[in-house]
């Protein structure tokens, strides 16, 4: 039998967690018995988690479900002790399973379409007129509601993003010219329809500075290798600077991606202007921060295809967001408050071009993650305005690591089973996700690039 839970006021657990002042006519409740298991899954229903717990009952006349979107302790100091969208949940004694309801996960910050994962402490609580007495678990859990599969018919699609790296960073372990056929042969290997391409510049392939006049750019590059990798099935949409050269930019490393024998390109989207090497085309140009210089612009890559066999349009975005974080909490707020902005930004940019309201996917390393102290702002911007978070999969592959891995030869798993996800993938005009995963192996000393690549299947409707 479904059951339904109160709130309850975040007072009262935070007055259950400490010392109370007991009367001295009342008895000091007895703290309740130890909860010996918790445990939760995904269901029964779309939206729905299901928590089971053990505990004999006695001491005890409730319980208490705390829930946050970031993790938390009451007793780690380097920890803070409510997450962020906190909640607290009343539960009668007499129950050992609850499911949340869709509409409950969605108030608390996971619904279905977000990706996101709950983040819960379970407590024992013992009230009477001497006060209450606490009992926690002693663990803090994770966990996702059930995942919407996509439907069955319609526009099949494995898409991607990747942040390969920029080939400016010459003092890494590889290099870009090292890494490139590795790139290339885990892209030929996963077989993305489109990928999201983030650092993949249009300046020289060896990382030095100067003119591309008798050497490769990084991104002339990409498909050279690709073709040695039997990738020659892909082409860039753009190899060429965004901005005119001379004039002060920021990255220009968003690129897309596609299958041409998929996909039609319809955009117009010229490498030149006048005859010269670069053009503005099929990019949308992000804000900054009011005391940013002009060599902090970054821009976002789209454009419109078409796939060749149902004829079914769509946009594809591919996007780099503002990657600086701070320890001071003011200055991490601005930071999430302009990533936000950009994701807003890249909206409105499409919809301008969008006039038929095509399907719109986005892909891209968001700098940004749900366990940010501050916020998710640009992750949850884009689900608030309708956009499907393609990592809430039926079937989702290393999850458990997070997607940036700073050339690390070993990874490790989050101990809450999530791990940070700054690589995304989103898609309006379908809902529902078959598969996604995480690419990587948990050891590997010869990485192609400090961020894994994130792929999905989804299926465009109509």
């Amino acid at each position: 039998m479904r059951k339904t839970l109160l709130a309850m006021p975040v007072a009262a657990l935070m007055l259950a967690t400490v010392a109370t002042t007991t009367p001295a006519h009342a008895a000091t409740p007895r703290t309740p018995l130890s909860i010996t298991s918790v445990t939760a899954a995904p269901g029964p229903k779309v939206g729905e988690i299901t928590l089971k717990w053990s505990q004999d009952g006695r001491y005890t006349t409730g319980y208490v479900l705390e829930t946050a979107l970031t993790s938390f302790s009451k007793t780690n100091p380097e920890m803070a002790k409510t997450g962020r969208r906190t909640r607290l949940l009343n539960i009668p004694k007499n129950l050992r399973t609850i499911t949340l309801s869709a509409a409950q996960v969605h108030s608390a910050g996971a619904g279905v379409a977000s990706g996101n994962h709950l983040y819960f402490r379970f407590y024992a609580v013992n009230t009477s007129s001497g006060g209450t007495a606490t009992r926690a678990y002693p663990y803090l859990q994770a966990m996702t509601p059930k995942p919407l599969a996509p439907q069955a018919s319609g526009t099949k699609m494995r898409i991607a993003s990747f942040n390969v790296r920029t080939a400016k960073a010459t003092t890494d372990a590889r290099t870009w010219i090292q890494r490139a056929p590795d790139v290339a042969a885990q892209i030929v290997n996963r077989n993305p329809g489109l990928a999201a391409l983030q650092e993949l510049g249009p300046g020289r392939a060896d990382g030095l500075t100067g003119a591309t006049n008798g050497t490769a750019r990084q991104t002339e590059s990409l498909i050279t290798a690709l073709q040695a990798a039997n990738g020659t099935k892909y082409a860039l949409v753009r190899t060429t600077p965004y901005v005119q050269p001379g004039l002060p930019s920021g990255t220009q490393g968003t690129r897309i991606l596609y299958d041409t024998s998929r996909y039609t390109l319809q955009s117009d989207c010229p490498d030149t202007t006048d005859g010269r090497k670069y053009s503005p085309s099929c990019s949308i140009v992000l804000p900054l921060l009011a005391t940013d210089a002009e060599t902090a612009r970054r821009r976002a890559a789209v454009a419109q295809f078409q796939d060749r066999v149902t004829k079914k349009s769509f946009f594809f975005v591919s996007a780099h967001l503002d990657e600086r974080h701070s320890d001071n909490l003011t200055t991490e707020r601005s930071y999430d408050s302009l990533r936000k902005s950009q994701a807003n930004t890249i909206v409105e940019g499409v919809a301008k071009l969008n006039t038929a309201n095509l399907p719109v996917i986005i892909g891209g390393d968001m700098n940004s993650w749900q366990n940010n102290r501050v916020g998710n702002s640009p992750h949850d911007t884009l689900v608030a305005q309708g956009f499907y978070d393609a990592s809430a999969a039926v079937t989702r592959v290393n999850i458990r690591y997070t997607t940036m891995n700073h050339f690390n030869t070993t990874l490790p798993a989050s101990s809450q089973g999530f791990g940070s996800r700054l690589d995304m993938l989103f898609v309006k005009g379908a809902k529902g996700s078959a598969r996604f995963e995480n690419v990587m192996k948990v050891t590997d000393p010869a990485r192609p690039s400090d961020h894994n690549m994130v792929v999905s299947d989804i299926v465009l409707g109509g």
